[in-house]
């Protein structure tokens, strides 16, 4: 029986197979080289979210809450009042600063007229002290010329008294010798009686004059002790001058007391810092807060998206490339820039930083982050903060 050989498998179809992997192989080579060419300038992450800058809005008095003014998550303009804090207290140091004040300014007005009257006052003295010690100076130089001359006069009526004692003397002797009648002498007698009278009313005008002049020279000592108490004027309008100053100083200082006070008035309505949303109401009517109490959040209206690239792909982003968007919650395609690019990377700024000087190294990827913000003419309405996205940047 002749021995069968078991058949050979075409060879037609093997190549075919081997030419069908070739192609397909080629095909997704092709389609990887196409996609890696019309995406080398494009850079996408799915790190990224919808961010805004929110802003805790905090009491900056204490007091007790008369009433909030909005509800959780209604939209408020800048400047609107979010919540009102009883201000009957801080009322109270207003009306006391500004008693203060006028107290103040009173004194000030008191210290000023003081020195225009110590300027007066103090010139005028000081003229008037001179002026008197010049009139006493005359008044000693009049009293030491009517006292030469009532030495003067002393000295002349004694004269006349030594003549008159001798002419009664020679009449007494012609008389006893009948030579001269009776009444010559008496006529001698009285010339005599009326010249010792002379030099009695001489001597007493001499010592009424030396008086005069220990007296003028009395008042000269004491006007010249009114000169010297007058003569530091600059010194008396100086010192007028200093209190003058420090009421003014006390006057800035209670205006500045007051100042703060009514700035603190102001802060007992909570106003928005911006347009946007409150949110996470942490206070209601009645709850008594404190200094820097959280009072509620405002989430602005304006949001930006925040993407976190790899290190590996921030070679060339740079701020002002255009960007795409896909935000989760809404769909579609949104346009966008880069805004600006972080300093350090996502994990330096954590609360614990890595740190690799400890000899366990491990090389991990860091992301960087990057501020995009939102091209004009879109609705962005409601993009809320959080929510998670899409980026394309397109590099240039």
């Amino acid at each position: 029986m002749p021995e069968l050989t078991p058949p050979t498998p075409p060879k037609k179809k093997s190549g075919r197979a081997y030419a069908i992997l070739l192609a397909i192989v080629a095909v997704v080579l092709g389609a990887y080289f196409v996609r890696a060419y019309m995406t080398k300038d494009l850079v996408s992450t799915d790190d990224a979210q919808v961010d805004a800058d929110v802003v805790p809005v905090a009491s900056r008095v204490g007091g007790i809450v008369l009433h909030m003014k909005v509800a959780d998550n209604a939209a408020v303009k800048a400047g609107q009042v979010l919540a009102e804090i009883d201000p009957a207290d801080i009322a109270a140091r207003v009306a006391a600063g500004s008693a203060d004040l006028d107290a103040a300014k009173a004194q000030a007005e008191s210290a000023d007229a003081q020195v225009d009257i110590v300027k007066s006052t103090s010139a005028g003295g000081l003229s008037s002290a001179r002026a008197q010690l010049q009139g006493t100076g005359a008044s000693v130089r009049s009293a030491a010329a009517q006292v030469q001359a009532n030495t003067a006069q002393v000295a002349r009526a004694q004269s006349e008294l030594t003549k008159s004692e001798g002419d009664l003397v020679r009449a007494r002797t012609l008389h006893d010798q009948g030579a001269v009648t009776a009444q010559a002498l008496e006529s001698a007698q009285s010339a005599r009686d009326s010249a010792r009278a002379a030099v009695d009313s001489a001597v007493a005008n001499l010592a009424a004059a030396r008086d005069m002049q220990a007296l003028a020279e009395s008042r000269i000592a004491e006007a010249q002790g009114k000169v010297q108490q007058s003569a530091p004027v600059d010194q008396q309008v100086a010192s007028a001058t200093a209190s003058s100053k420090l009421a003014h100083a006390r006057v800035a200082s209670a205006q500045a007391a007051l100042d703060a006070v009514k700035l603190q008035l102001g802060y007992t309505r909570i106003v928005a810092p911006v347009d946007g949303f409150a949110s996470r109401l942490a206070v209601h009517d009645g709850q008594m807060v404190s200094p820097g109490t959280t009072v509620l959040m405002v989430v602005p209206a304006k949001t930006y998206v925040v993407a976190n690239f790899k290190e590996t792909q921030m070679g060339r982003i740079r701020p002002g490339d255009e960007v795409e968007i896909e935000v989760d919650a809404v769909g579609g395609k949104l346009r966008g820039t880069v805004d600006s690019v972080a300093a350090g990377t996502g994990a330096r700024f954590s609360l614990m930083p890595p740190d690799n000087s400890t000899g366990n190294f491990v090389k991990v990827v860091q992301r960087v982050p990057v501020k995009i913000t939102w091209a004009d003419g879109q609705d962005i309405a409601r993009l809320n903060a959080g929510l998670s996205a899409e980026v394309t940047v397109h590099l240039r």
